[in-house]
């Protein structure tokens, strides 16, 4: 039997002095590059919307296209997603050579080729141009505050070989600018989320899943990443909650191993895996309970990589017990905040993920 690898969230005083950064405080430069570009070596600066006509834009740029995760260098690439209030999606992947790109490290500044996106924790502008007919000039006012857990970085192997970071810096922003389908512009208002990711660990062999939301509403944020790890780390839990009120002051945040109800599954049609419909989560810190409810709406986007992958990937997945997908949905949010005889009570709508990459997920997370 293989001995369990290691693996853990960076949350030691001498981690912090390790990684650089400090201690409930997040700089500008932070969100500016933060990886070298070898092989193995990943980035991304990610953003989402929910807009108020009823539209939804997903824009990402990354260092590497997955691809080209594997190989030495930068391959730059700019994802657009866009999903009409009617369901249509609109989708483009632009690719570019590094001679294409630049990047800057004291603060949020990456261009690849006419496409950018340039911020300083509080004002974000997003540019991509419609090359095929589908693009987005954006403007991203932080209404909240950047957070990260504890250093913001988790390590894994037994030689601390591998790593994988997460920064949430705009968990809840307001959006002001155009969407373009079809080649034709439309100003749009709304709601939105930026977050900053890097490291060098596989997904596809370091995680059985996660689940990752997040929520506005007129006077709080709460944003949820639920990670679980692969039978190499033991299947190990690496929850993290946090909720702001609306001048981006911290609630409540929780690192520990919440209760978890799986209320309803569904069986997702491409995968046909059972996946979560209705979840309910209990956070507990500081003498505040945050009970909170995902419930699926509308299925955004779902994607089985197992039966898209060739005949001998195939094999070499279910050799290792694996069968990545993942799907995207259109949720409703409830959330009741208990501190002490006071109960506050919101409900409304966002956008929230699942990626899998097991076979089976409840027995990992609920109790």
């Amino acid at each position: 039997m293989k001995k369990i690898q290691a693996s853990r969230l960076l949350t030691k005083p001498e981690d912090y002095s390790k990684v650089g950064v400090k201690p409930g405080v997040v700089e500008p430069w932070e969100d500016g590059k933060r990886d070298d570009d070898r092989k193995g070596a990943y980035e991304w600066w990610y953003f989402d919307m929910i807009l108020d006509d009823g539209s939804k834009a997903v824009i990402h740029f990354n260092t590497k296209a997955l691809r080209n995760i594997k190989k030495n260098g930068c391959a730059p690439s700019v994802v657009i997603k866009i999903t009409l209030p009617d369901g249509t999606n609109y989708t483009d992947d632009l690719n570019y050579s590094v001679s294409e790109a630049s990047f800057g490290k004291d603060k949020c500044d990456v261009k690849y080729g006419p496409h950018s996106i340039q911020g300083d924790l509080m004002e974000y502008t997003i540019k991509v141009e419609p090359v095929n007919g589908i693009g987005a000039d954006l403007k991203l006012t932080n209404l909240g505050k950047p957070w990260r857990p504890g250093a913001g970085a988790y390590e894994f192997n037994n030689d601390n070989s591998g790593y994988f970071t997460w920064l949430c810096v705009v968990p809840k922003g307001k959006v002001e600018g155009t969407i373009t389908t079809d080649g034709k512009a439309r100003q749009v208002t709304g709601f939105g989320y930026h977050d900053h990711q890097w490291g060098n660990v596989s997904h596809l062999f370091t995680w059985n899943h996660w689940l990752w939301s997040r929520q506005t509403f007129d006077d709080y944020t709460i944003l949820v990443f639920d990670i679980v790890t692969n039978a190499k780390y033991g299947y190990k839990r690496f929850p993290m909650m946090f909720l702001e009120d609306k001048e981006g002051n911290v609630v409540c945040e929780d690192l520990s191993i919440p209760k978890t109800k799986l209320i309803e599954e569904y069986r997702e049609k491409l995968s046909s895996k059972m996946y979560p419909k209705v979840t309910k989560y209990i956070f507990e810190n500081g003498g505040k309970k945050v009970e909170y409810t995902l419930s699926v709406e509308q299925e955004l986007e779902s994607r089985d990589a197992f039966s898209m992958a060739p005949k001998i990937a195939q094999l070499l997945f279910r050799i290792k017990k694996l069968h990545p997908s993942t799907a995207r949905y259109f949720a409703k949010g409830d959330i009741r905040i208990i501190d002490g005889d006071q109960i506050i009570e919101r409900s409304g709508n966002l956008i929230y993920e699942f990626v899998y990459m097991g076979n089976s997920y409840r027995e990992y997370v609920e109790n």
